[in-house]
């Protein structure tokens, strides 16, 4: 199914961001950090992707104590990793786990260094084992549009301006408002404490955040286009009742986390635009198509984006349990662009489709090696 419609650029925008230190966003990578690995030991030892999904990571907070200069852990946050996995003989699956999870945290957070890990992974059933590489073990929707707009590829690009003020975590969520005329994005981020000597410097680092996003805004298009512009960090700071962490990130003590609560495929959270529930971190390569149809779809509606006819573009697919990936039950394409659609245009946007249907063994070493961005 192929829809060409005239392009209308959206008359308000909601975009929003959990960045990698966000209890949600660790969650997920934790689920992907695990699912790595296991699959680097199944090809190890079988040659081959054994069945597992480890969509299920749940972060419960800690208990913490900062204060300006300093502050202790009280009690560590705990990692719960559920799940399904098929067992290696090399190596326990609470190993993988427990190495996979620290492994993440470690390179994610300079400042977080006690937690606890649980694993609590189980074999799985086994008419979802006998699905592994002949057919969709799932029966899912894949959501991709193309282009980002420029608030959405400006929210993307604001974590990494946050995250350059001395003193600021790792934690951070931004919002950003698009209409009439006016662009608003609200900033949360973590103060890491033992950088922080004051109140007084904690406010200086709020307002250096502020004016670095400020910065950012004003030399992207999106608020040239937007006219007013306008920055809040940390809106819900009140007398001594601040954002300051020891380990520059909530989990510490203040929220919880799980895997498919955060950032669709995109890095984004867009309700303007269609998207899809599905967990993407953790389920396996080779046959979650939960997984694989949600990076195929932004793919496949790059290519198609790239069209000269073509101002943007939404592919759709949904798979049926046990059916051939390349098979979809729905493999849909609602286009945004000039004229009319030809048997020409149809093709075009066809065989790109089929090309990406037909390239899911070649996005597995992707996966494995961790070169595709899903959260």
């Amino acid at each position: 199914m192929i829809l060409l419609n005239k392009h209308e650029p959206l008359l308000y925008e909601v975009v929003e961001r959990k960045g990698l230190g966000h209890p949600d966003t660790l969650a997920d990578g934790i689920s992907e950090a695990i699912s790595r690995s296991l699959c680097r030991f199944y090809l190890d030892e079988f040659g081959q992707i054994l069945h597992h999904n480890v969509d299920k990571v749940l972060i419960i907070a800690g208990q913490s104590a900062p204060c300006y200069s300093g502050g202790s852990i009280k009690k560590p946050p705990a990692v719960v990793v559920g799940g399904r996995a098929s067992r290696t003989t090399t190596s326990s699956l609470t190993d993988i786990v427990r190495e996979a999870t620290a492994s993440h945290l470690k390179k994610t957070l300079k400042h977080l260094e006690l937690f606890d890990v649980e694993p609590r992974l189980e074999e799985g059933a086994p008419e979802l084992r006998s699905l592994l590489g002949k057919g969709a073990n799932d029966t899912s929707i894949g959501v991709g549009y193309a282009p980002l707009s420029e608030t959405e590829q400006l929210v993307l690009d604001l974590e990494d301006v946050v995250r350059s003020v001395p003193g600021a975590g790792e934690d951070i969520k931004l919002m950003a408002v698009r209409g009439e005329g006016k662009l608003t994005v609200v900033v949360a981020v973590a103060m890491v404490s033992r950088f922080i000597n004051s109140r007084e410097e904690y406010d200086r680092a709020k307002e250096a955040v502020r004016e670095a996003v400020m910065r950012k805004l004003k030399a992207g298009r999106a608020s040239q286009q937007a006219g007013e512009v306008e920055v809040c960090v940390n809106c819900a700071d009140s007398l001594e009742n601040i954002y300051l962490t020891v380990t520059g990130t909530s989990i510490e003590m203040g929220d919880d986390g799980a895997t498919g609560r955060g950032n669709r495929g995109n890095g984004l959270i867009t309700p303007m635009r269609s998207m899809t529930m599905e967990a993407i971190a953790g389920k396996n390569p080779v046959s979650h198509v939960g997984k694989i149809y949600n990076v195929l779809a932004a793919k496949a509606a790059a290519d198609i984006a790239e069209l000269d006819w073509v101002d943007e573009a939404c592919v759709t697919l949904v798979s049926k349990i046990g059916s051939p990936i390349s098979q979809p039950l729905l493999r849909a394409s609602q286009i945004s662009g000039d004229g009319t659609l030809t048997p020409a245009k149809e093709a075009k946007v066809n065989g790109i489709l089929d090309y990406w249907l037909e390239s899911t063994g070649d996005l597995v070493e992707q996966f494995v090696q961790g070169r595709l961005t899903i959260y």
